[in-house]
């Protein structure tokens, strides 16, 4: 029986198609790709402010976000959220974790009198993307998109806020191929300003010459770690006299190159750096997130 095929059909088809695969140069293998960008997801997002109100135990003032999935293929979903709070008893952004965000404030809100409230906790939620219109609150993802994703916490004996994290249900494994990443607010304020809030000294990594990194490490659906036991590792900047290059922290989205960890049940982030006392970091454990991008199992034809 002769097929026709109407022609904004097969125009949309092979669109959305190039969202998700592609072919190498050469015709070879196609590469089943699925770019997580927390657009249009229906989960909570970080508010009623730029603090993240909503994310922690005890909030009152509408829907609590705690956790969220997003769906990676039929019968799988990243899923991610808050940590156990020991302060608090229940899961809450006390602790750190992983929420969903669309603030970016860069410079103090209208009626904010303190001096240095648009890079403290009280605007954690916000991403420093200079490519964006200040505090416009929309449009300050990757690639213009409007939903991005924060991480706060590390891993330290002495640290209220663990280290962040997510993972596939269903015990399924992908290769991340990559994560976008960008300061927040906070974050960018204290490494190049320097302010009580992050530092005893509110001596600013710049004029300390200090250095601050990320880290992500893998493991697999069995909880085994994956790359060795190593994390792959970049840093956010580094400004002492012996780096080369030395690195200035960030002001737009960076592609962090995740492959390295190999096929991955669960991504955990960490942070270091220079500034830190007996009881941990003394710069801001933060980092905006955008558009996971994950190696599907190949699908025939």
């Amino acid at each position: 029986m002769k097929r026709i095929f109407n022609l904004k059909t097969v125009i949309a088809v092979l669109a959305a198609a190039a969202i998700f695969t592609s072919c190498s140069d050469d015709d070879g293998p196609k590469v089943n790709r699925k770019v997580i960008d927390f657009e249009n997801t229906g989960i909570e997002l970080a508010g009623p402010t730029s603090y993240g109100e909503n994310c922690y135990a005890g909030y009152t003032g509408g829907t609590q976000f705690v956790s969220g999935q997003i769906a990676v293929e039929p019968g799988v979903y990243m899923k991610f959220g808050v940590n156990f709070s020991l302060w608090d008893d229940e899961d809450s952004f006390m602790a750190g974790g992983m929420i969903l965000s669309q603030w970016n404030y860069r410079t103090n809100k209208a009626g904010e009198t303190s001096a240095d409230w648009w890079y403290s906790y009280k605007n954690q939620c916000s991403v420093y993307n200079t490519t964006s219109t200040d505090g416009a609150n929309s449009g300050a993802g990757a690639n213009g998109s409007n939903t991005f994703a924060l991480i706060n916490g590390y891993d330290d004996p002495n640290s209220i806020s663990p280290a962040a994290s997510f993972e596939f249900t269903s015990s399924a494994e992908y290769l991340v191929e990559s994560i976008d990443i960008c300061p927040n607010s906070y974050l960018y304020g204290v490494v190049t300003g320097g302010n009580d809030f992050g530092s005893t000294t509110a001596v600013s990594l710049i004029n300390s010459k200090g250095w601050f990194k990320i880290l992500a490490y893998g493991f697999d659906a069995a909880g085994n770690p994956t790359n060795g036991g190593n994390p792959v590792e970049k840093y956010v900047c580094d400004y002492r006299d012996e780096a080369s290059p030395k690195i200035a922290i960030a002001t737009v989205w960076q592609t962090w190159d995740l492959s390295a960890l190999g096929k991955v049940n669960k991504v955990k982030f960490d942070f270091d750096g220079s500034d830190k006392n007996n009881f941990g970091l003394l710069t801001p454990a933060y980092m905006c997130l955008d558009n996971v991008s994950l190696i599907l199992p190949d699908t025939e034809e």
